[in-house]
């Protein structure tokens, strides 16, 4: 679910936080990097767990990743940057809806086994989206929301554009003062 990951996420970080110094080219990199670790390990390189659900999900490996953050850089710009990653990573956590697999969210606590899925997990993929609408509104949800903010911060300009590739910051919202 990658729109649904990157919509909610930058949306619950501009309610929540409000901070438009964030660097959201890695806020956006923590809100997918449990799927691209997990789902890699978990149906790639160890094809017996056949589940995209591993330690990237777990409340255990964002803070300690926060943890390092804190302890290796100092206040500033690459601190907060890297700080979104972990933001990033915990709302992706949280929108999966991962309390709802205790074994996995609070890993290693109820044991060091890791649940494991139906195999084979890829040919199985399509069918599992497709049994699950809701899967499908919360993609057109996310989607809905960049699309909006797209032509909101005037995205849709190639100065814009240019800026936030720069810089990593999205515009001020269009006709609102700041």
């Amino acid at each position: 679910m990658l729109f649904w990951h990157l919509g909610a996420t930058l949306w619950l970080f501009r309610w929540i936080f409000k901070d438009p110094k964030v660097d959201v080219r890695f806020l956006l990199f923590g809100a997918i990097l449990p799927d691209l670790v997990d789902l890699l390990f978990g149906t790639l390189i160890l094809p017996d767990l056949a589940i995209g659900e591993l330690w990237f999900h777990t409340l255990l490996a964002p803070s300690l990743y926060i943890v390092v953050v804190m302890l290796v850089t100092r206040r500033g710009r690459r601190r907060r940057a890297f700080m979104a990653v972990g933001v990033g990573w915990l709302f992706h956590i949280l929108l999966d809806g991962m309390w709802t697999n205790p074994e996995v969210l609070f890993w290693p606590f109820f044991g060091w086994e890791m649940p494991t899925g139906q195999a084979p997990f890829w040919p199985a993929a399509w069918e599992r989206a497709a049994s699950d609408p809701w899967r499908w509104v919360l993609e057109a949800a996310g989607l809905a929301y960049l699309t909006w903010l797209w032509f909101a911060t005037g995205l849709n300009q190639k100065p814009r554009r240019d800026e936030l590739l720069r810089s990593g910051r999205i515009p001020e919202l269009v006709g609102q003062d700041a």
